[in-house]
C-alpha cells in the first residue's frame, strides 16, 4: 500500500469520525430518558456503516512503515467509539442507564486517544476547538517546566484523582485562568473534562476536572471533597502560572449542587461560580444566613425538562438568592433536560465567566 493510498483511507475515516463525534455529543446533550429509542434511531442514521467499514476495511490495512504507530493508535480510539456506540444502542430497559454509563466511559476513552493524534488529524484537531479559534501549539519552555496537554493524576492521601488540561503553548510568564469543572453523580473527571475542553483550549485556560472521593460529592460543609478540590487547586497553582484572581468553578447535576456548597463556603477562592442543572442543598443554609459569598457572581443554568431537579425548585432558589442579596444571573433553557452540557458550557457558561472582571478590577 502506498503512502498516498493510506493517507486517503485515513482522511476518509477522519471525516466519518468527526461526523460521529458531533452527532453523539448532540445526542448526549439532548438526551431524555423517555426518548431513548428516538435518540438511538438518530445515532443509527448518522453512523450508518462507519464502524463496520472500519473493522472490515481500515483496521486490517498494512500501512507504510511511517504510519504503523499512528495506525495502531487510531484503531484503538475507533474501537472505543464503536464500543460506546454499541452500548448506547442496547435495549432501553431498566438496565439501559448502566449501559449508558459504560457507553460514556468508552466514548471519553476514545476522545483521550484521539486527542493525542490531533497533530495528524486537522478535522479532529478543529473539533477540539470552538469555531474560529486557533489551536495552541507546543511552545519552547525550560527543560524543567511542568508538562502541558492532557494529564491524568492518580489519587493520593490528600486528594482524589483528577484530569488536568494545560494549554500546550502556556508560558511560565503568562498567568492563566483556571476553570474547575465538577462531574455529576457516578461520573468521572476524565469524562466531564470533555464538556469543557473546547472552551478551555480555545481560550488558553487551564482546566481541572476532579473526581469525587466517592460515587458523588459529599454534600456537607468542611467536607473531604472540599479539602480534596482545594488541595488540587493549590497543587496546580504551585506548578503552573495560575492567576488567582481568575479561578472559576462550575459543575453539572450533583456537581452543580457541590458548586453552590464549595463556591459559597470558600468564596474567596473563586471569581464566579456556575451550577448547571443542580440544586441548592440544605447544607448551604448556614452559609446563606451568614451572607457568605455575596460578592461572588453566580450563574444558574437549568432546563425546563429537567427530570432530576424540577425547574420550579430552581426558579424558587434563584428568587431566594436574589431576595437575600446574592448576585445571580439565571438562564432557563426551554428545550433542555438533564444531560451533558457541551454546547451549554461553550455558548453560555464560558462566555459569562470570561466576562467577569478579575478581583483586582
Amino acid at each position: 500500500m502506498t503512502s498516498d493510498e493510506y493517507a486517503a483511507a485515513w482522511n476518509a475515516l477522519e471525516r466519518e469520525l468527526v461526523s460521529f463525534l458531533e452527532t453523539f455529543e448532540a445526542i448526549h446533550e439532548n438526551l431524555r430518558l423517555g426518548d431513548v429509542k428516538e435518540s438511538q434511531a438518530q445515532l443509527v442514521a448518522a453512523v450508518g456503516a462507519t464502524f463496520r467499514r472500519f473493522e472490515h476495511e481500515f483496521a486490517p490495512l498494512v500501512p507504510p512503515e511511517e504510519f504503523k504507530d499512528r495506525h495502531q493508535r487510531l484503531c484503538a480510539a475507533v474501537s472505543e467509539f464503536g464500543k460506546s456506540c454499541n452500548l448506547f444502542l442496547a435495549p432501553p430497559n431498566r438496565d439501559w442507564t448502566l449501559a449508558f454509563l459504560y457507553s460514556s466511559r468508552a466514548f471519553c476513552a476514545g476522545l483521550h486517544q484521539l486527542y493525542e493524534l490531533r497533530e495528524f488529524m486537522p478535522l479532529a484537531d478543529a473539533h477540539f476547538l470552538t469555531p474560529g479559534a486557533e489551536a495552541p501549539r507546543a511552545a519552547a519552555r525550560p527543560a524543567a517546566a511542568a508538562p502541558a496537554g492532557l494529564i491524568q493524576r492518580e489519587r493520593n492521601d490528600s486528594r482524589s484523582d483528577h484530569t488536568l488540561y494545560i494549554p500546550e503553548d502556556y508560558s511560565p510568564q503568562r498567568p492563566m485562568p483556571l476553570i474547575v469543572a465538577l462531574h455529576g453523580g457516578y461520573g468521572q473527571g476524565s469524562e466531564y473534562v470533555w464538556t469543557w475542553m473546547r472552551s478551555a483550549r480555545s481560550r488558553r485556560w487551564a482546566l481541572l476536572a476532579p473526581k469525587s472521593w466517592g460515587n458523588t460529592w459529599e454534600m456537607t460543609l468542611n467536607s473531604s471533597d472540599a479539602r480534596s478540590v482545594l488541595t488540587m487547586i493549590d497543587e496546580v497553582a504551585r506548578e503552573y502560572p495560575i492567576d488567582p484572581a481568575r479561578v472559576y468553578l462550575s459543575g453539572l447535576s450533583d456537581g452543580g449542587i457541590f458548586t453552590y456548597i464549595l463556591g459559597l463556603e470558600h468564596h474567596e477562592r473563586f471569581r464566579g461560580i456556575a451550577p448547571v442543572a443542580g440544586a441548592l442543598h440544605l447544607a448551604a443554609d448556614p452559609l446563606l444566613r451568614a451572607g457568605r459569598g455575596k460578592d461572588t457572581p453566580i450563574f444558574v443554568v437549568h432546563g425546563v425538562h429537567d427530570f432530576i431537579f424540577p425547574v420550579t425548585f430552581t426558579r424558587q432558589t434563584t428568587e431566594l438568592l436574589r431576595g437575600i442579596g446574592y448576585n445571580v444571573k439565571y438562564d432557563e433553557l426551554p428545550e433542555w433536560g438533564h444531560a451533558f452540557p457541551y454546547s451549554i458550557n461553550e455558548r453560555l457558561v464560558a462566555p459569562w465567566l470570561d466576562s467577569l472582571p478579575d478581583k483586582r478590577s
